[in-house]
């Protein structure tokens, strides 16, 4: 349907389907938005503290220097959180890995998809 006014033309269904847009923007928006608060506030409500951090840590490594293995805590690069190895003492090899590189590889992947499904476009 194009109404006529003051001398110009408008086509009511474009102006719809970017009314859409611009609101699924903002949705997707707010939403993004709402998971943050609520992601920070569950790190805040159930993280402890670096000082409890510490001391569980150094209880970790003294119960395994008995087993002969030894801890090493490093942060992923790209979604920078801890990962757990243990390792043999004497040989070096790597006992476990908390998480699995497999399960890396599966969260690196889902955060690219993520990324793609909530790309913006104006």
């Amino acid at each position: 349907m194009r109404i006529n006014g003051s001398g110009s033309e408008v086509d009511l269904e474009v102006i719809r389907q970017a009314s859409k847009q611009i609101e699924l923007v903002q949705t997707t928006e707010g939403i993004k938005r709402q998971i943050k608060r609520e992601v920070k506030q569950d790190i805040k409500e159930t993280a402890p503290s670096r000082e409890e951090l510490q001391r569980l840590i150094q209880e970790i490594r003294r119960k395994l220097d008995y087993l002969n293995k030894y801890l090493k805590i490093d942060i992923d690069d790209q979604l920078e959180i801890p990962v757990v190895k243990i390792f043999e003492r004497d040989t070096n090899r790597l006992i476990r890995q908390i998480p699995p590189d497999y399960l890396l590889e599966l969260m690196k992947k889902i955060d690219q998809m993520l990324g793609v499904l909530l790309s913006e476009r104006v």
